[in-house]
């Protein structure tokens, strides 16, 4: 890996260039800086007066790892911006590219619609007014058509000589199309033509057209040419302000094969017209433009069913300047609420990013047990009458930088998991609204289709003139639109008593003249209009094998609008909207880490990719959902079978006219994304204590006491600071076959073998493992050396020896090993603390006759076992001492 040096620190390559512009990285590296010449210092005076020589390795290791975090920071914040931007980039032209999906299906069924071709057949023998007559009612039916499909503003009908015969614009004076698009059309196995750009028929008018060839049938030559001209400057607006909200410095942008600016968000800073120069690939770049630094990332469509659309790309830019400004620093979230470290052990991190709170721990540690030490010293040579007060300065000014080194190690820290939260949260937020939005887009098109197919001509006349011919003349026509719309499971046509006429599929022929009695047949018939539909409740019916789905309709009408019937059209819901949620999941998700759900308001599930959550079930978790507005989105923490997730929520608001009133419903649908962030048993929290605080006055006159405390087991303990000669860092521990639990291995240390005791299982408790505790080394009265393993160092404190209170009978009893036990004052919240006696704990590893090697012999046994910090517990480690 590639590294850059940046005013004195190196970072990785690719995100050197942007250190400058990072706020945070700047403040943390200024502020770590700072710490690091004053420990300098203190490392120097350290090692002149020989009181806490041994911080100089911490030294080492504290600049280490300021430059790996600081480089971790600047990276994971460069991701973060990355990963934003290309979400944004991918939603906006997948979005596109689904809608253009259904304008392809559309142009093929409308070039096919009987009314278009009859007039097209019919114009060789029609005199003018007739021809005008036609023609005007032609337009109407356009008419009626896009106020159904409202994503479209005009329709055209060419001769194949590219005449125009009818079209729905009026205002539009063209009267023949010369693009080759035309000839195009009329090629045979060519379903559609897609073109963007300026067209003459348009009046020269830039617009995205589908171009079909009009034919009566599949074998029939063609008589013409059917255009649709999408409104799509309208729909980039309704895209781009969907993502770019109020105050987004970014700019959303449609790009074309060469870079050109297809549509924009902000056309002050980045004008359609505009021509990108932006290198291949979709990784984030800088860019220059109009005299202005920007960071952009572009993107192709993701193909839905094999269709990629017109090989354009979603683009975001965002200003250099502002860039890292706003990425992660909202002033809330719910990533607040993590515990610290929670994300350790997370897929989230990397394993250099795994390792820092590590190393920050470690170099803790280091400090803690060098003021530790000095303290023991001092406390000591006070006690044997020496002035200690420089001693006593220095180490207060090393505790004081060490507390400041660790308040900035864990805020960066913390800023970095944030940051990973943070991002997760914001992609289950931005998937959890690109599924509602598809799940809108596509129901708006069945609430088109089921009024379109209300119009038909042949489904009309089936119900005018009831008869065997009309019910087979109509079961083929739905038939013929069931094969081409193939998100339905089957389409039906009833009559005004609600019994089924048609249907489209030759295994529901049982259907015919049976009576529906579901509960969207009356609303259907008394429909006031052919712009209104009806949609069932999402339940479950027999029309669709008992399982749970939607049913659209739409009421067919007569002359004098009187209603004949309605169709009815079965969606089929269970694979289609599985396959809404599937295509929004992260690509790269192992199994079980990402999972959406589509559920109502009650928080009955619609869809879902994780078979734990049935369709038509209430979700266990439906109380801890947000209850939104319609078109609002939120993102939470969400903990499910002993894990935690980030879950985005986002609530239908319809598209168009489609179901886009603001009046919320109970049967309102919201997508709920989630994406595991880590198992809630691998949360490992730091580490460490905050020090045993005496509370006593440290002037009272009298016999003192000096107590070096640690933790143990989880408690507080204590030993005669007299009898400790340094606490170290656990070195490797060799193992002693044979030996009791609580004899953890040998040590040397300074040419001297001593057992290493494990004071937990001595006292009786198990010992946890992996063990990572510093060693205390003691002597006792008896001179014996031996190394007290213990899980972490307190404070080292001078108390008034009638403040240390014998123990009660019963208390000896359970714990022999006791001396004294001393009440901390009001500091400490009157916590308890033991202190062990070192001579008994010689005492029992005397009387256990436990043979100790000479240092040669230990180097022997160390090569046989390898046996090293937290994996050098023998067999019988875990069993429980027995106490003399």
């Amino acid at each position: 890996m590639k590294q850059v040096a940046v005013k004195g620190l190196m970072f990785d390559a690719s995100v050197a260039p942007l250190v400058p512009h990072m706020d945070s990285v700047n403040n943390y590296r200024e502020a770590l800086l700072r710490l690091q010449d004053v420990w300098d210092q203190l490392t120097l005076l350290g090692q002149m007066s020989g009181i806490a020589s041994d911080i100089t390795a911490t030294a080492v290791e504290f600049k280490s790892l300021t430059n790996t975090l600081l480089d971790s920071l600047a990276r994971r914040l460069a991701e973060h911006t990355a990963h934003a931007m290309r979400a944004k980039a991918q939603v906006s032209i997948d979005i596109l590219v689904r809608n253009l999906f259904e304008r392809t299906a559309d142009v093929g069924f409308l070039a096919t619609d009987t009314e278009v071709c009859d007039y097209i057949s019919a114009l060789g023998t029609l005199d003018e007014d007739q021809r005008v007559r036609r023609r005007a009612q032609l337009e109407q039916r356009f008419a009626a058509y896009v106020a159904k499909y409202s994503v479209y503003d005009d329709v055209v009908v060419l001769s194949t000589q590219g005449e125009v015969l009818a079209r729905l614009d009026g205002k539009v004076r063209a009267a023949r199309c010369a693009d080759a698009l035309v000839q195009r059309a009329l090629q045979p196995q060519q379903a559609y033509v897609e073109r963007y750009g300026e067209l003459d028929v348009l009046d020269g008018r830039k617009a995205l057209v589908y171009a079909s060839a009009i034919r009566a049938d599949a074998r029939s030559a063609p008589l013409g040419v059917l255009l649709l001209c999408f409104r799509f400057d309208d729909e980039m607006r309704g895209i781009f302000s969907h993502l770019v909200g109020r105050g987004d410095r970014s700019v959303a942008a449609l790009l074309d094969e060469a870079g050109g600016v297809l549509a924009s968000s902000d056309a002050w800073q980045v004008p359609v017209g505009a021509r990108l120069e932006l290198e291949p690939g979709a990784g984030m770049q800088r860019v220059w433009f109009a005299g202005r630094e920007y960071l952009a990332t572009h993107t192709p469509a993701t193909p839905y069913q094999g269709y990629a659309g017109p090989a354009w790309r979603g683009c975001t830019l965002v200003p250099l300047q502002h860039a890292f400004r706003e990425s992660g620093t909202q002033e809330s979230s719910p990533a607040d609420a993590l515990p610290a470290n929670a994300l350790n052990a997370s897929s989230l991190f990397d394993e250099q990013l795994r390792r820092i709170p590590e190393q920050a721990q470690r170099i803790q540690r280091g400090l803690a047990r060098s003021v530790w030490n000095g303290e023991v010293r001092g406390l000591r040579s006070q006690s044997q009458g020496a002035d200690n007060r420089f001693a006593a300065a220095l180490l207060g000014q090393v505790s004081a930088t060490g507390e400041r080194i660790r308040s900035v190690f864990e805020q960066a820290i913390g800023d970095l998991q944030r940051s990973a939260a943070i991002s997760v949260l914001q992609e289950a937020r931005s998937r959890a609204s690109l599924a509602i939005d598809i799940m809108d887009r596509n129901l708006y098109e069945r609430a088109n289709d089921c009024r379109w197919w209300a119009l038909d001509g042949s489904l009309r006349a089936a119900l005018e003139q009831p008869g065997e011919a009309g019910a087979r003349k109509a079961s083929a026509v739905l038939g013929h639109i069931n094969g081409l719309y193939t998100v339905y499971s089957l389409l039906l046509l009833m009559d005004a008593q609600g019994r089924v006429v048609a249907t489209s599929r030759s295994d529901a022929q049982d259907w015919i003249g049976r009576r529906l009695d579901a509960d969207w047949v009356r609303p259907t018939l008394a429909l006031p209009d052919h712009q209104a539909y009806a949609r069932s409740a999402f339940q479950a019916t027999p029309l669709y094998d008992g399982r749970h789905t939607y049913v659209y309709t739409a009421a067919v009408r007569g002359k004098g609008s009187q209603v004949l019937g309605g169709t009815a059209i079965v969606f089929d819901g269970a694979p289609q909207f599985e396959a809404m949620l599937r295509d929004t999941l992260p690509q790269a998700s192992v199994e079980g880490a990402a999972l959406g759900l589509f559920v109502t308001r009650s928080g009955e599930v619609v869809a879902t990719t994780d078979a734990r959550f049935p369709v038509g079930q209430r979700v266990p978790f439906a109380d801890r959902l947000p209850q939104l507005a319609r078109g609002e989105s939120r993102d939470l923490l969400l903990e499910l079978d002993g894990a935690v997730y980030a879950a985005g929520v986002s609530m239908s608001r319809g598209y168009r006219e489609y179901d886009s009133s603001p009046a919320q419903h109970d049967a309102d649908v919201s997508c709920v994304m989630l994406m595991r962030l880590y198992e809630t048993a691998a949360a490992v929290q730091a580490p460490g204590s905050s020090g045993f605080r005496a509370g006593v006055d440290a002037q009272a006159a009298g016999e003192r006491c000096e107590i070096a405390s640690f933790v143990s087991g989880g408690q507080w303990l204590g030993v005669r600071a007299g009898q400790v000669q340094a606490a170290i860092d656990a070195p490797r521990i060799t193992a002693m076959p044979g030996g009791p639990a609580y004899a953890a291995g040998v040590l040397v240390h300074e040419k001297e073998t001593m057992v290493v005791v494990d004071l937990q299982v001595l006292r009786g408790q198990s010992a946890a493992a992996p063990r990572s505790g510093p060693l205390i080394l003691c002597t006792s009265q008896a001179g014996m050396r031996l190394a007290l393993w213990v899980e972490d160092l307190g404070s080292v404190f001078s108390v008034p020896a009638a403040a240390l209170q014998g123990l009660p009978g019963y208390l000896a009893g359970i714990d022999p090993l006791a001396q004294a036990v001393f009440k901390a004052g009001e500091g400490n919240n009157g916590a308890m603390l033991t202190v062990i006696d070192v001579d008994k704990v010689a005492a029992l590893v005397a009387r256990q006759g436990l043979p100790l090697p000479d240092s040669a012999e230990v180097a022997g046994l160390s090569a046989l076992s390898d046996t090293s910090l937290g994996a050098g517990l023998h067999e019988g480690s875990m069993l429980t001492a027995a106490l003399p």
